[in-house]
C-alpha cells in the first residue's frame, strides 16, 4: 500500500503540467522524506525491482539516487545536515542493497537498466557507504553471466565506480577485462572500455604501466564498431579514449606500443566523408591530445605528422559560401563544432604541440597546390591553415617571412569574397606572431594589400576583417612605421563610420582606438575631426542594440585623450565625463557590454586626470567594487542532462564531469571580476594617496581573493593590487591606519604562502608580499609574525628540495622521456622563479627590520645549509643569497653561522659555468667586508679577494652573460680596499687592478658604491689611480665614468 501511494505521487511528478509537478515535489519533500525517510527509501528501492511497468522502475531508480543523498536539516541539533542516507538506519541500508542487486539480476528493460546501473553506482560510492562486499562479488558474476545485458550492467557499474577494482591485481583485472573486450556483443565491448578507461584513470602512476598491456585489446573494441555502423558507440569509446589521455599525465605513455594503429584508425575516421561530423572530429581530437599531452612520443612518430595534417585541411576546405554569411548583421564567431572551425583549432594545436620541424614540411607540401586550385574553398582552407600553424612554426617561418608574405598578400586581392577574408585573417595573425619582424620590414607590402580591402564597402564582412587586421599591426608597429599611412588609414575609417551596418562602425571605431594609441600626439591632427564624432555617438546612440558600439566609442574616446594628451581634450573633458556618468547610470543588465568598456574608460581617464580624477571615484568605484566581490555561478547536473539547454556556452558557461556529475561555472562573470580586480590596482597605483577613501574597503575586497581558487588570474590580480592600496594609504599619511589595516593582511598572506602548492601564484605572492611589507615600512610585522613567515619560507624551500631530489633520482634511474624532460623543464622553470621570490621577500623583510628578522631567520638557516651542497647551481645561489641577506643585516653577529658558507662561497666564485651564482658570491664578499667587520676580514682579504681579481682579470668579463657577475666582483673589490686595506700586502696594486676593471653600468644596485669610492679615492689619494701627466690614466677616469651615465 505504501509503494502505491508512493507510486501515484510518481505519476504526478512526471506531469507535464507544472503546478501540479511543483506539488508533487513538495509533497515528496514535506510528507516522505522529511518524516518518513526509512520507509520512503525502502519504497522507492520495492518500486526499482518489483513494480511493473519499466517506465516506473527507472524512475524509482533516479528518485533513489537523488534523494538518498540529499540533505535534510539537522533542526535544532548542532550537528551539520547530513543526507538522507545517512540518516536512516543501517538495516534500511541492506534492505536497499538487497533489492538493487535482486533487481540487477531481474531487468530486463535496457533503459531502466542504465538507470538502475546509476543508482547502484551511487550508492556504492556514496558518503560514509564503502562497505558493500556482495557488490563486487555480484558483478563479477553478471560480468561472466550469460545474458549480455547483465555483462554490460556489470561493466556500466565498473565505469562509474572504478576504486572497487583497486584492490584487485593488475593481473587479474587485465584477465577479467580481457574478455570483455572480445565479447559477442558491441555494448558489452563499449561498456567495457569505458570502464578499463575509468580504472586507469583512478590507477596510481606506478600501477599503469601494468595495465599498458590491456591497450591493444582496448583499441580491438574501435573496428568492429566502425566496420558495424555503430556510430554512436564509435563515438562513445573514441571519447573514452581521448578523456584516458587528456585526464593524466601519465596515460598518454600507454599509447606508446600502439600510437602507429591509433593515428592510423584515427585518421582514417576523420577523414571518411560518410560519418556524421561529430564522430570525425572525436577521432581527430584525441590525436590532437595524444600531441599536446605526449609531443615527443608523437614527434619521433614518422606517420603522425604526415597522416594528421591532412586530414585537418581535408576539414578545413568543407567551409560552405552560405548566402548567410554575406548578409549577416551581426558578426557570431563561428561555431567550433563545425567541421572547417575544428580543423583550424586543431592544426593550431598541432603546430604549438610538436612545432614546425615535424610540421611546417607536411603542411607545405599542400599549402601551395591549394593555393593554386580553382576551388575557392581550397585556397580558403590554405590561407586559414598558414594562419593557424605561424605560432606554433615561428621558429622557422619567421625566417623565410617575406616569401610567405609575397605568398599571401596577393590573395587580398582574390576574387572571391570568402578568400580575401581568409587572406585578411592570415595578415591579422602574423601581424601578432611575427611581430614586430613583419611591421618593421615588411610594412610596405602588407599595408599596400590591406588598404584597398579596408575601402571594400560592398563586401562589408571583409571591409570589417581587414579592419581588424590593421588592429593586430598597429598594436606592434612603431610610431615611425605607422606615421606615412596614418592619412589614408583614417580617410578609410571615417568612411566606414559612415557606413549603414553596425559591425563596420564598431570594427572601424576600435582600429581608429588603435592607431591612436600607436601614434600618440600624432594623432592630434585628426583630433577636432573624430572626437566630436564619439561624443555624438555616445551621446546620440542609446537605444539598447547600440550598446556595444557605445561601449567600443567609449573606448576609442578614452584612448584618443590619452594619445593627445590633457592638454589637448581638457576642453571636451566635462562632456566627456557627463556622458560616461550618464551611461553607467544607463547600465542595468547583467550583460550589458557597455559595463566593461565603461570600467576600462575610466582607468583611462583617472590616467590622464591625474589628482582631478578623485572626485569621480564616488562614480566609479562602487560598481567596480560590486564587480570585485561577486561570485561566480555555479550549477550541477546529472551525468546525462542537457547542459546546453539551459546553461549556453555563448552565455559564458562551461561544463566539466567530475564524480558522475557535470560541474558547471560561468566564466564570463569570473572574466569580469578579474577585470575589477586588475582596474582597482591600476587606480590605487595611479592616484596614490587620493585613493586613500577607498583603501579600507577595497583591501576587505581583494585579501580573502588570495584563495579565489575558481579562477587563477582573479588571485594574481589581487595580489598585485594589494601593495598599490598599501602604498596609498602609507602616501596618505596615516601610519597608523596603515598598520592597523597591514596586521590582519600579513597573517593573510602568511598563511597563503605557507600552504600554497601552485608554483606560478606563489611567485606572484612571494613577489606582492615583498611589495606590500616594503609599502608598510620598518618594524611592521610582530615576532609571532616573523616567525610564520619564515616557517611558510621553510614549507616551501623544503618541498621545492624534495621535488629536486625526486627529479635527480628519476633522472639518475633514467626513468624520462622526451616529454618528461619537457615537462620537468617547464617545473624547473617555474619553481626558480618561485625560488628567486622567496629570497626576494626575505631581502625585504629584512631590509624593513633587521637584525630583529635574526632570531626567526635562523630556521631558514639548516635549509639553506641543505641547498647549499646540491649540485644545481640555482640551488646553492640561493642558499648564499640567504646568507648574503643575514650578513648584510646583522653585520658580525652573523658569524657564528659562517663557517658552513664561506667554503662553498669561495668555491662559487671560482665556478665559471654559474655566472648567477658568481654574482651572489662576489655580493656576499662585498657584504661581509662592508658589514661583516673583524669576523670576516681575513676571508675577504685572503681568501675571497684574489678570486675576485682573477675573476674580473679574465678575458671574457665582460661577456653578455658574465658582465653582471663582474661588475658585482669589481664593486666588492672596492669595499674590500675601502673596509680592510690595511690587511692587504699591497693595497695599491689592488686598487691598480680595480681602477683598471672599471666602468660598472649595467647593475644599478652596483654602481652607487663603486663610484662613491671612486671619488673618494680621487679626492684623498689622486695620484695613486691619475699620476701626473698620465693622459692614458685621466681618458680611463673619463671614460669609467661617462659608461653608467650613457647606460
Amino acid at each position: 500500500q505504501t509503494a502505491a501511494l508512493l507510486k501515484g505521487l510518481m505519476g504526478k511528478l512526471m506531469s507535464s503540467d507544472n503546478a501540479e509537478r511543483s506539488q508533487a515535489e513538495q509533497a515528496l519533500n514535506s510528507e516522505w522524506r522529511d518524516v518518513q525517510p526509512q520507509t520512503l527509501l525502502g519504497s522507492l528501492a520495492f518500486l526499482v525491482r518489483r513494480d511493473g511497468e519499466a517506465q516506473a522502475r527507472a524512475f524509482a531508480a533516479v528518485l533513489l539516487r537523488r534523494i538518498a543523498f540529499q540533505n535534510v536539516k539537522a533542526g535544532d541539533s548542532k550537528e551539520d545536515d547530513r543526507s538522507v542516507w545517512s540518516v536512516v538506519p543501517a538495516a534500511v541500508h541492506q534492505a536497499v542493497k538487497g533489492e538493487l542487486l535482486g533487481a540487477l539480476q531481474d531487468e530486463t528493460d535496457r533503459g531502466a537498466r542504465h538507470k538502475l546501473c546509476d543508482t547502484i553506482a551511487e550508492i556504492a560510492g556514496g558518503e560514509g557507504d564503502g562497505d558493500w562486499p556482495a557488490l563486487l562479488a555480484a558483478l563479477y558474476a553478471c560480468a561472466q553471466d550469460g545474458n549480455a545485458q547483465l555483462r554490460e550492467s556489470a561493466y556500466r557499474v565498473f565505469s562509474a565506480c572504478p576504486h572497487l577494482l583497486a584492490e584487485q591485481s593488475a593481473d587479474a583485472v587485465s584477465g577479467a577485462f580481457g574478455a570483455a573486450f572480445q565479447d559477442g556483443e558491441a555494448g558489452v565491448r563499449l561498456a567495457a572500455l569505458q570502464a578499463a578507461v575509468a580504472h586507469v584513470l583512478a590507477a596510481p602512476d606506478k600501477q599503469r604501466a601494468a595495465l599498458a598491456a590491456m591497450m591493444p585489446a582496448m583499441l580491438g573494441v574501435l573496428e568492429p564498431l566502425l566496420s558495424a555502423g555503430d556510430e554512436d558507440g564509435l563515438t562513445a569509446a573514441l571519447a573514452a579514449l581521448a578523456a584516458l589521455v587528456e585526464a593524466a599525465e601519465a596515460a598518454p605513455k600507454l599509447f606508446r606500443a600502439v600510437l602507429g594503429s591509433v593515428v592510423a584508425f584515427a585518421t582514417a575516421v576523420g577523414k571518411n566523408d560518410a560519418l556524421e561530423a561529430a564522430t570525425r572530429q572525436t577521432a581527430l581530437e584525441l590525436l590532437a591530445t595524444l600531441a599536446e599531452a605526449a609531443p615527443g612520443m608523437c614527434r619521433k612518430h614518422a606517420a603522425f605528422c604526415t597522416e594528421m595534417v591532412p586530414v585537418c585541411l581535408q576539414l578545413m576546405s568543407s567551409v560552405a559560401d552560405d548566402e548567410a554569411w554575406y548578409a549577416a548583421d551581426t558578426l557570431d564567431e563561428a561555431d567550433s563544432d563545425e567541421s572547417h572551425v575544428f580543423g583550424e583549432q586543431t592544426l593550431d594545436r598541432l603546430a604549438n604541440a610538436l612545432g614546425g620541424k615535424q610540421l611546417l614540411p607536411v603542411a607545405f607540401n599542400y599549402i601551395p597546390q591549394m593555393l593554386a586550385a580553382s576551388e575557392w574553398a581550397q585556397r580558403h582552407a590554405a590561407l586559414m591553415a598558414v594562419s593557424s600553424i605561424g605560432e606554433g612554426c615561428y621558429k622557422i617561418m619567421r625566417n623565410e617571412l617575406g616569401k610567405i608574405l609575397q605568398m599571401v598578400v596577393p590573395f587580398l586581392a582574390d576574387p572571391h569574397a570568402r578568400v580575401r577574408y581568409a587572406a585578411c585573417n592570415c595578415i591579422g595573425q602574423m601581424a601578432t606572431d611575427f611581430a614586430p619582424k613583419l611591421q618593421a620590414e615588411h610594412h610596405e607590402l602588407v599595408l599596400a594589400g590591406l588598404l584597398p580591402v579596408m575601402a571594400q564597402a560592398g563586401v562589408p564582412r571583409v571591409q570589417t576583417h581587414a579592419a581588424a587586421a590593421m588592429v593586430n599591426f598597429a598594436e606592434e608597429a612603431t610610431k615611425q612605421v605607422l606615421e606615412p599611412y596614418l592619412d589614408a588609414l583614417l580617410e578609410r575609417l571615417l568612411a566606414m563610420l559612415d557606413g549603414p551596418r553596425r559591425y563596420v562602425q564598431e570594427q572601424a571605431i576600435t582600429t581608429i582606438a588603435t592607431i591612436a594609441d600607436n601614434a600618440q600626439a600624432k594623432f592630434g591632427k585628426y583630433y577636432a575631426t573624430i572626437m566630436p564624432l564619439l561624443l555624438n555617438v555616445l551621446a546620440q546612440a542609446t537605444d539598447q542594440d547600440h550598446r556595444l558600439l557605445r561601449g567600443k566609442a567609449m573606448e576609442c574616446a578614452t584612448f584618443i585623450a590619452l594619445a593627445v594628451g590633457k592638454a589637448v581634450v581638457a576642453p571636451d573633458i566635462p562632456r566627456l565625463v557627463e556622458l560616461l556618468t550618464r551611461a553607467q547610470q544607463a547600465v542595468a543588465d547583467a550583460d550589458d557590454p557597455q559595463a566593461s568598456y565603461l570600467q576600462a574608460a575610466w582607468a583611462r581617464l583617472c590616467r590622464l586626470m591625474g589628482a582631478d580624477f578623485v572626485p569621480l571615484l564616488p562614480v566609479v568605484m562602487p560598481p567596480l567594487l560590486a564587480a570585485a566581490r561577486q561570485q561566480p555561478d555555479f550549477a550541477v547536473l546529472a551525468a546525462g542532462e542537457d547542459a546546453e539547454a539551459s546553461y549556453a556556452a555563448e552565455d559564458g558557461w562551461e561544463f566539466a564531469s567530475v564524480g558522475g556529475q557535470q560541474i558547471g561555472i560561468r566564466t564570463t562573470l569570473l572574466e569580469e571580476k578579474c577585470e575589477a580586480v586588475e582596474l582597482i590596482g591600476t587606480y590605487a597605483r595611479d592616484l596614490g594617496a587620493g585613493y586613500v577613501a577607498y583603501a579600507a574597503e577595497t583591501l576587505d575586497a581583494l585579501v580573502p581573493l588570495f584563495r579565489f581558487y575558481f579562477h587563477e588570474g582573479v588571485r594574481v590580480a589581487a595580489a598585485a593590487a594589494v601593495p598599490h592600496v598599501l602604498a596609498a594609504v602609507r602616501l596618505g599619511g596615516d601610519g597608523a591606519a596603515l598598520r592597523q589595516a597591514w596586521a590582519p593582511i600579513c597573517d593573510r598572506y602568511v598563511g597563503v604562502l605557507a600552504a600554497e602548492d601552485d608554483d606560478a601564484f606563489a611567485v606572484q605572492l612571494f613577489g606582492s608580499f615583498a611589495d606590500a611589507v616594503l609599502a608598510v615600512g620598518a618594524a611592521s610585522m610582530g615576532a609571532g609574525q616573523l616567525e610564520a613567515l619564515a616557517g611558510a619560507c621553510v614549507a616551501q624551500m623544503t618541498k621545492y628540495h624534495r621535488r629536486m631530489k625526486a627529479r635527480e633520482a628519476a633522472r639518475a634511474a633514467e626513468e624520462l622521456d622526451e616529454d618528461d624532460e619537457e615537462q620537468l623543464a617547464e617545473a624547473e622553470l617555474l619553481e626558480g622563479l618561485a625560488v628567486d621570490e622567496v629570497a626576494r621577500a626575505l631581502h625585504a623583510v629584512f631590509q624593513t627590520h633587521g637584525a630583529a628578522f635574526a632570531p626567526a631567520f635562523a630556521s631558514l638557516l639548516p635549509v639553506a645549509r641543505t641547498y647549499l651542497h646540491e649540485r644545481d647551481a640555482a640551488a646553492r645561489q640561493w642558499a648564499i643569497c640567504v646568507f648574503d641577506d643575514l650578513v648584510e643585516f646583522t653585520g658580525p653577529a652573523s658569524a657564528p653561522h659562517a663557517a658552513a658558507f664561506l667554503e662553498p662561497l669561495a668555491q662559487a666564485l671560482r665556478d665559471m659555468a654559474a655566472p648567477d651564482l658568481r654574482q651572489a658570491a662576489a655580493y656576499g664578499v662585498g657584504v661581509m667586508a662592508q658589514h661583516g667587520g673583524d669576523a670576516y676580514a681575513d676571508f675577504v682579504a685572503g681568501v675571497a679577494l684574489p678570486a675576485l681579481l682573477a675573476l674580473i682579470a679574465r678575458p671574457d668579463a665582460r661577456a653578455q652573460d658574465n658582465v653582471f657577475a663582474t661588475e658585482n666582483a669589481v664593486s666588492a673589490v672596492a669595499k674590500v680596499l675601502r673596509f680592510h686595506a690595511a690587511r692587504l700586502p699591497d693595497a695599491r696594486a689592488v686598487l691598480q687592478a680595480w681602477f683598471r676593471a672599471l666602468p660598472v653600468a649595467n647593475d644599478e644596485d652596483e654602481v652607487p658604491p663603486v663610484y662613491e669610492y671612486l671619488a673618494q679615492v680621487l679626492r684623498e689619494q689622486p695620484d695613486a689611480l691619475v699620476p701626473p701627466g698620465d693622459a692614458a690614466a685621466l681618458a680611463h677616469v673619463v671614460k669609467a665614468v661617462a659608461a653608467p651615465l650613457a647606460a
